[in-house]
């Protein structure tokens, strides 16, 4: 129990708080401050602890870090005593509508007129109709609906009846007596009902109205139809009974927060804080409501501005719940338990909107946590053993001195200004459900091994300080080199050795870059991605062209080499062309014929007689090129893997590099034609196993033609 303040038990006007706190005064514990008016004023950090603040005004007022605890906040008794007045006087206009509606749908079956009579089933059906609604989906749009179509239908059918029996000039007034009675039925079971059960008045006071609805339909009976007897008065008693039941029904739900009731207890929240203390648009970042009694207060937003409440301390709040909460975070009712008990123990937070939640010391053990947003919250000391964190958003988060052993914090989103000061954590997971292997990713990984005091903030700090750029379908050098150089340009304390790695990540390349503290991350992404993109796109344009290029000269070389090493045989038989790879076949002399195939035995053999023609080397201890295709033609002939088309293709990569190699001056174009040679013998070998004759030779001879041909 804290001492008593200078100003306790005192009365103290608006004006006096304000001259005072623009003297220096802070200390205004346990002074009376009942309707005063401080609107707009700048209270910050002054201490109201104790204080009675009833049917106070801080509306836009200035109240950071303000201490409210213990205060009582509320009604005066004289806007208690009004309220009072007020309900009673709804609860008799609500009675009085029951019992007309009962007279009047009792005259209607008693008074013989079959108009009325249709009138009076019109109303039955409206009474039915809305008291079943309410019952059955609450205060909501549906139920709205259904009203409505009851009201439709009740209304043809008085038209019909009145049609049917009377004539058409009955159709006004029968339609008229329907409509009448639906708004009679839905203002005496539902309008009335509802602002008595919203001010949470007892059942006694809805009773009350109702047995004087019971009189005024008695009464008019007793005059009106003296001879109706019992049928009259039971059927009076029938409406009345049921509007009475409907508004205990009704009074219950609110009470119990039935979803299907929220919106008629925020109406009736509305109507219990008339009077009562409002911080409506107030500024209260850091205020202190622990221990306040806080019915019938408002903290819903004013005209001009938002009511802040980050970071205010509500623990042990008296019924929060019966305040008017606009529409902040409060009005979730996890969100309100939690902050009021500070108590979340294995209970289900997720997506919880948590932000600038004061939750300080809270118990969080094994709580739900995913997806929540803790943006901004206060989480010193909270006790988070085993809780879920999974892709919470935890920035600006004060995690310092909290427990996070056994949490489970997978894609959790923290960046520089999430504070780790102090963890007190053994391991956590990075893996809600465990992989095939029962994996969860545990940090460290060694089981037996636990983070020693700072190992937590320096392992989530190098995490911080890195850029991870996911780079799809694998790595473009000139592409990686230029957005590489882009952001050296970009950022001249990025060096090169800053790059920490290169991981796999299926057909894609996720790069890890360190950054130093403080570097603005999405520019680099965004430099990343800008060049990286232009370059890829620039790149894939080129290299089609140069494809197609390739190819033409491919055909080129092909028909050129075919030329000169058949040009030493002599072809008499034009059953036999040969096939130059450009669609056309050589049969010798200057004829060319279409759609001829040459055996694959005599290209064979031509292919033989051009790599004899090959040069022998300079010198005894050079290679001998004649030998090594002479190798990888055997391979080709003996390879079982490889079918008729795939020899054939690979015997004209050969021929063409016997007809370079008969070159006296190779130049850059033989040189292109060598590579691309190589490069289909080398294609034709990925294909074919390890076993394979021909991926065998190239693996061991390919390198020996281009080292042969400078090109290594």
């Amino acid at each position: 129990m804290t001492e008593p303040g200078r100003y306790q038990g005192k009365h103290l006007s608006a004006t006096e708080i304000t001259r005072l706190y623009a003297a220096g005064e802070r200390d205004f514990r346990g002074a009376v401050l009942c309707g005063g008016n401080f609107r707009g004023a700048d209270l910050s950090e002054a201490d109201f602890s104790r204080a009675d603040i009833r049917s106070a005004r801080f509306v836009d007022a200035t109240l950071q870090g303000v201490n409210f605890s213990h205060a009582r906040a509320g009604l005066q008794r004289r806007w208690v005593v009004g309220q009072f007045l007020l309900i009673l006087f709804i609860a008799a206009l609500a009675g009085f509508l029951q019992g007309y509606f009962g007279w009047l749908l009792a005259s209607f079956f008693m008074s013989g007129n079959l108009s009325n009579l249709a009138a009076g089933i019109a109303g039955s059906i409206v009474l039915v109709v809305t008291l079943t609604a309410i019952a059955r989906q609450g205060f909501t749009i549906q139920a709205l609906g259904s009203t409505a179509v009851a009201v439709a239908v009740a209304v043809a059918v008085a038209v019909v009846g009145a049609v049917a029996v009377v004539g058409p000039g009955a159709v006004i007034g029968a339609g008229a007596v329907a409509v009448a009675s639906a708004v009679a039925v839905a203002v005496a079971a539902t309008g009335a009902v509802a602002v008595t059960g919203a001010v949470a008045v007892t059942v006694a006071v809805t009773g009350a109205g109702a047995a004087a609805g019971f009189f005024v339909s008695s009464f008019a009976f007793t005059v009106d139809l003296p001879g109706a007897g019992a049928v009259a008065g039971a059927i009076a008693v029938a409406v009345t009974g049921a509007s009475l039941l409907s508004s205990i029904y009704i009074n219950r739900k609110i009470h119990r927060k039935d979803p299907k009731f929220e919106d008629i207890r925020v109406i009736s929240l509305a109507f219990a804080a008339l009077g009562g203390t409002t911080f409506s648009g107030a500024d209260l970042t850091g205020a202190t409501f622990v221990h306040a009694t806080l019915k019938n207060t408002t903290f819903a937003a004013s005209r001009q501005s938002p009511t802040t409440l980050t970071r205010v301390r509500w623990h042990s709040a008296q019924q929060l719940d019966r305040a008017r909460l606009g529409t902040s975070n409060l009005q979730d009712p996890r969100v309100r338990q939690l902050l009021t008990t500070l108590d979340g123990i294995d209970q289900d937070f997720t997506h919880a909107d948590l932000r600038g939640a004061n939750l300080a010391g809270a118990k969080l053990h094994r709580a739900r946590l995913n997806g929540a947003n803790l943006n901004g919250a206060l989480l010193p000391s909270a006790e988070l053993h085993g809780a879920n964190l999974t892709e919470a958003n935890c920035i600006a988060t004060d995690f310092t001195a909290a427990h996070l052993t056994g949490a489970c914090l997978e894609a959790w989103n923290i960046d520089s200004t999430t504070l780790l000061k102090d963890i007190d954590c053994q391991y956590v997971f990075l893996r809600e459900h465990p992989d095939p292997r029962g994996d969860r990713e545990r940090r460290p990984h060694n089981p037996d091994k636990d983070f020693q005091p700072g190992d937590f903030e320096k392992f989530f700090k190098d995490m911080l300080d890195t850029v991870q750029l996911l780079i799809r379908n694998g790595v473009n050098p000139d592409s990686f080199k230029a957005a590489f150089q882009s952001i050296l340009a970009a950022h001249p304390d990025i060096t090169p050795d800053f790059i920490q790695g290169f991981e796999r990540k299926g057909d894609d390349v996720l790069v890890t870059i360190q950054v130093p503290d403080g570097t603005d991350k999405a520019a680099i992404e965004r430099t990343w991605d800008e060049v990286y993109d232009a370059r890829l796109t620039t790149a894939t344009a080129a290299a089609q062209l140069e494809a197609e290029k390739r190819r033409a000269d491919d055909i080129k070389d092909i028909s050129l080499g075919f030329s000169r090493f058949l040009s030493n045989f002599q072809i008499n038989n034009m059953n036999n062309p040969i096939n130059t790879g450009d669609g056309s076949f050589y049969a010798g002399g200057d004829v060319n014929l279409s759609g001829s195939t040459l055996n694959l035995g005599q290209i064979s053999g031509q292919v033989t007689n051009q790599i004899n023609q090959i040069p022998a080397p300079a010198t005894s201890d050079q290679p001998s090129l004649k030998d090594i295709l002479t190798q990888l033609k055997i391979a080709v002939d003996t390879d079982s893997e490889l079918s008729d088309d795939e020899k054939a293709e690979a015997l004209q990569a050969l021929a063409r590099i016997a007809t370079a190699a008969t070159d006296p001056a190779p130049s850059e174009k033989t040189q292109g034609v060598v590579k691309r040679a190589t490069a289909t013998l080398k294609g034709l070998a990925e294909t074919l196993t390890d076993t394979s004759k021909l991926a065998d030779a190239c693996t061991k001879l390919l390198p020996l033609v281009l080292s042969l041909f400078a090109l290594l």
